[in-house]
């Protein structure tokens, strides 16, 4: 009865708008059949379009027929011509349907980012990875045949098990750029954790870009460039989840949820400075000591502030800051500390809960910060520590999750948890504001939050992909790793008694983990669980600039010993230099065009590097009579892509317990080639890539025995029946 009404209604609309009335009646038909998905869009997206919005799109075409006339003129025309020549007619009117055919879908259908259609057919198929950043074979293999790793050995046995072969250089922000885009660091990017600026030679991190002249909100920038898996699977409308997944600060807004990991900062821009407050002397020599806080005590009480973010538009010269009183008892060993409304008691050997910190950065502009406490004593001299001011995740003042209120969401769900890139204050033990039990205290913590977080999302996932990944597993390793190699290291007896099991406990809690993944996955869900990188010693630091200076490629304007610093490239007369080194490993030839002061012809580039890294590969360091340099990668042998030229010009590859020391990663020279490594940091990666594979384990069989980190990318494609675009190098594993 519906239909013939409608039809009887066409006798009452004037001729003009007989076409619009035909077009509504076909609109209006189609909503009401079922629609299939179409490749492009989210399963039942074409359905809502034309099943819901299809009447809306009649109605509005009716109105169209109402109160358009030119339009109606038009097709009015288009009706006479067709009267008098029907051949006309049809030529005007397929030419309309092949128009308006192409404008639904180039609105509908067609992907939005240039035409580059990823998606074949989407699934419902599940795919989980686990990062666990640095897990070594060496000790996976040797706790796995000894039967502590339960859940290693049964993927191992299940599925497949495999080294995996880790970028070049095998330095953390290079390496899980890699697993993002499948491709080598010349399309992504990121070549070190410390990168220079050509022009003046000055060094910069690699890892956070910022925005000059721009609000706090909007004062990042993404550093890594190229494609992430998981921007393909969200634009193709399969759910994906990726968290604490290094390098992608700030998080790009796309279709993905995305928690950021390695490379968010505090609030105050940086990656991580705390607070130490004490009314002790002050070392001159102290690595830390513009982090220091000197105070007074008056009767027991200490008035004094907590230093925030600059106001006015992040002007150096001013800083928020809160009042902050310390009531000392050395009786009881123990500190009131009271911040505005916010009072607590720590005793030594304690940390706090999370405090919450609001600062005024001016005009109605504020800052949302936590921290926490660790009180190491208060007597003779006050020791209390303050973390690095954090995002506060409730209100957060710069975007780290994407959406943005995701951030809070979680909060909600599992409480308020560590935002900073790397939480895991590893300054602080070196530079001794805490000791070994009170940085582990905090490892134990931020591995319980990211538990919650894994367990969350776990709950919740029901198709698509979700990614991720732990990394205290990394920073346990570098600063425990003495204890590893006892022998090479010589640790204080108590001290190895104390922490011995460091480095495997936190690989036992790594089989836990997965333990409860599995308990998550079934037939259809592809589980792959790997690292970025293994680990080794770094027992011997090496000097390259100093090396630069003895063998005439770099030269200083004054004599060894009268140096005015040993960093930022202090000294260097840039007119006689040729090459330089900074970051971990990174070599430049100072080039002509390239560099501020560049001396080096283009016809120079080629030999002036073969020669350099022959030579370097004979380094021999005199305390051990061993070479320290296994191999020198030239560019063109590491990198291709769009981002190719802004690599180093050289990689050092060196041998196990050697590595680029500190003062070279800012561009220091100290006066020898050599130096022994005293620092807690004692376990590193930044070696030739062969000495550190990281592992690889999947719950089905793998196709290849040299699987690279690179194939991570295309093998979650090809789990959820995804092409593989051409930019990424890599290859499905399983």
């Amino acid at each position: 009865m519906f239909w013939y009404r409608l039809i009887k209604f066409r006798r009452y609309i004037i001729p003009e708008t007989k076409i619009f009335y035909f077009l509504g009646i076909l609109v209006l038909g189609v909503s009401l059949f079922p629609q299939p998905a179409w490749a492009y869009i989210d399963p039942g997206t074409s359905g809502f379009i034309f099943s819901v919005l299809g009447p809306i799109i009649a109605a509005v075409i009716g109105f169209l027929a109402i109160f358009f006339r030119p339009i109606l003129t038009f097709f009015s025309k288009i009706y006479t011509k067709a009267k008098e020549n029907p051949l006309i007619g049809v030529t005007i009117i397929s030419a309309f349907i092949l128009a308006a055919s192409g404008l639904v879908w180039y609105v509908f259908i067609s992907p939005s980012d240039g035409g580059n259609v990823y998606m074949e057919n989407v699934t419902t198929k599940k795919v989980i990875y686990l990062g666990m950043d640095g897990l070594d074979p060496k000790i996976m293999e040797r706790l796995m045949d000894a039967g502590e790793l339960p859940n290693f050995s049964r993927l191992r046995q299940t599925g497949g098990y495999a080294h995996m072969q880790t970028s070049n250089p095998a330095q953390s922000p290079v390496a899980w750029s890699c697993m993002a885009t499948g491709a080598n660091p010349g399309k992504h990017g990121i070549f070190d954790f410390i990168k220079r600026n050509p022009k003046n030679y000055l060094p910069d991190l690699a890892i956070l870009q910022f925005n000059k002249g721009l609000g706090l909100g909007e004062m990042f920038t993404p550093v890594r460039r190229g494609t992430a898996f998981w921007e393909i699977t969200s634009q193709a409308g399969i759910p994906s989840t990726i968290i604490r997944w290094p390098i992608t600060f700030p998080p790009k807004k796309t279709d993905a949820t995305v928690f950021a990991g390695l490379g968010v900062p505090d609030i105050k821009g940086t990656l991580g400075h705390y607070a130490f407050y004490t009314n002790g002397v002050i070392d001159p020599n102290d690595k830390g000591k513009f982090k220091i806080i000197q105070v007074t005590a008056n009767n027991g009480e200490i008035n004094t502030e907590i230093i925030g973010p600059p106001v006015a538009g992040f002007k150096k010269d001013k800083k928020a800051s809160i009042p902050m009183t310390i009531k000392l008892d050395i009786g009881r060993k123990q500190a009131q500390i009271k911040i505005g409304d916010q009072t607590l008691t720590l005793k030594e050997g304690s940390w706090s809960n999370w405090v919450h910190l609001n600062f005024s950065l001016g005009f109605l502009k504020k800052a949302s910060g936590i921290a926490k406490f660790y009180l190491t004593e208060v007597n003779p001299v006050l020791k209390l520590y303050l973390s690095p001011i954090q995002v506060d995740p409730l209100d957060p003042v710069f975007s780290i999750t994407n959406p943005k209120d995701y951030a809070a969401q979680l909060a909600e769900a599992i409480g308020v948890y560590h935002t900073l890139g790397m939480p895991e204050d590893t300054n602080a033990l070196t530079e001794k504001r805490f000791d070994e039990e009170a940085f582990l205290q905090s490892c134990q913590e931020i591995m319980r939050e990211r538990e919650k977080m894994l367990l969350y999302e776990l709950a919740r996932f029901k198709g698509g992909v979700l990614a991720f990944v732990f990394d205290t597993t990394d920073r346990i390793q570098h600063m425990f790793w003495r204890f590893e190699e006892p022998e090479l290291f010589n640790p204080p007896q108590e001290l190895y008694q104390k922490h011995k099991d460091a480095v495997e406990d936190i690989y036992r809690e790594a089989d836990q983990i997965l333990g409860t993944v599995l308990k998550y996955t079934d037939n259809d869900t592809y589980l792959i669980v790997s690292s970025d990188h293994g680990f080794s010693s770094f027992k011997r630091a090496v000097h390259l600039n100093s090396w630069l200076v003895e063998n005439g490629y770099m030269t200083l304007n004054s004599a060894p010993g009268n140096r005015k610093d040993n960093s930022l490239f202090a000294d260097v007369v840039w007119e006689k230099t040729k090459a330089y080194a900074i970051g971990f490993g990174s070599m430049y030839l100072n080039i002509k065009g390239r560099e501020g002061k560049g001396i080096v012809s283009t016809a120079e580039v080629a030999s002036l590097g073969r020669e350099i890294a022959d030579k370097l590969e004979t380094l021999e360091d005199p305390a051990t009579n061993t070479l320290a340099v296994n191999q020198v990668y030239l560019r063109d042998e590491l990198f291709s892509g769009p981002y190719a030229d802004q690599a180093p010009d050289l990689v050092v590859g060196f041998y196990p317990q050697y590595r680029a020391s500190w003062q070279t990663a800012i561009g220091g020279a100290p006066n020898a080639l050599f130096e022994d490594n005293l620092k807690p940091w004692s376990g590193d990666h930044c070696i030739d890539p062969q000495f550190v594979p990281g592992i690889l384990f999947t719950n089905r069989k793998l196709k290849t025995d040299t699987p690279s980190l690179i194939d991570i990318a295309p093998t979650i494609l090809d789990c959820l029946d995804m092409s593989i675009p051409e930019f990424m190098e890599g290859k499905s594993v399983l």
